[in-house]
């Protein structure tokens, strides 16, 4: 049938080498330009930022996402700077084995300036999800939501993102210093597009990360590794992300492809050689269609498929 033949759309493939698994020690540097002369539509006194708080965590782990309600520690976060709650949450996800760290930085006490923090991540949790409020404001905050400092079987040495701004839903509070205005029932994050951020034409970022690779080392153990094998993809049924590993017992030509459940090829992910070895993937399906899709792997004398329920919230 050919149902059994396709898959589901990846957002990122990181290889990685089963005979010595990496630990990476990076830098992120928050740089603030956010100030009355690039943003100066109602520009507030007391320009600052919180204190950074995230985790380091695997494709199934999600600390908030645009177009998903807050939960309660990132409304805590955006909405009076406290870092508690969110902490408290990434402890959780550490315990379910989906996360590997909680991050913990400084704040910027006066917009513009700059702050730095360093941490470890390792291959097995290669994503970066951070966040500072925007103060004051209502339930404003900047952030990076599950990025990847892992690419194609190497670590990442610089990554630099745009910070834009985003509304947490919890507070309908339109100015920087709006007073208190509970929204009920809470609204998805959004990115802001609009004042006091659009200025001159174009919508204006407050800021940068810049992640830095700082160093990296092996680990002496090495895991055995399935001849070629495709792990069943977890969570599933997914609203968010899912992810799976491919296992090879030695380097071969690997072709990922994706197709829709009529058998419709929508994109060839990865084709080319992999060495021996765990090879996990992440997959993003909050733009996929609800529905039944297939997960097709195919080296150089087998091939394997895993099925994926993609629900959407």
């Amino acid at each position: 049938m050919r149902l059994f033949r396709y898959v589901l759309l990846l957002t990122f493939l990181s290889p990685a080498l089963a005979w010595a698994q990496s630990t990476a020690t990076y830098r992120v540097t928050f740089e603030s330009a956010w100030s009355a002369e690039t943003h100066p539509d109602g520009f507030p006194p007391n320009p600052h930022f919180s204190d950074l708080t995230g985790a380091t965590h695997d494709g199934t782990a999600t600390l908030w996402s645009a177009g998903s309600l807050a939960s309660p520690g990132t409304e805590s976060m955006a909405e009076t700077g406290s870092t508690s709650p969110l902490a408290s949450e990434v402890q959780a996800l550490i315990g379910e084995g989906k996360a590997r760290a909680v991050l913990s930085g400084g704040g910027i006490g006066n917009s513009p300036g700059e702050v730095s923090m360093t941490f470890e991540v390792t291959e097995d949790y290669p994503l970066v999800s951070l966040v500072s409020m925007l103060a004051p404001s209502p339930d404003w905050f900047v952030g990076v939501d599950g990025l990847s400092l892992w690419a194609v079987g190497t670590w990442v040495t610089q990554r630099r993102e745009d910070l834009y701004v985003y509304d947490a839903g919890t507070d309908s509070g339109e100015t920087y210093t709006a007073p208190n205005q509970d929204t009920n029932p809470a609204e998805t994050i959004t990115q802001i597009e609009g004042a006091p951020f659009f200025v001159h034409g174009q919508l204006e970022p407050v800021g940068t990360f810049t992640f830095t690779l700082l160093g990296a080392t092996d680990s002496e153990s090495a895991a055995p590794v399935a001849a070629f094998a495709l792990d069943a993809p977890a969570p599933n049924p997914a609203s968010s992300r899912s992810a799976f590993q491919l296992h090879l017992d030695r380097p071969q030509p690997v072709r990922v492809d994706v197709f829709d459940v009529l058998g419709r090829r929508v994109s060839t992910l990865y084709e080319g050689m992999l060495p021996a070895g765990v090879h996990p993937f992440a997959l993003d399906v909050r733009r996929l269609p609800a529905g039944l899709y297939v997960v097709r792997a195919r080296g150089a004398e087998a091939q394997v498929t895993r099925r994926l329920i993609v629900q959407q919230r």
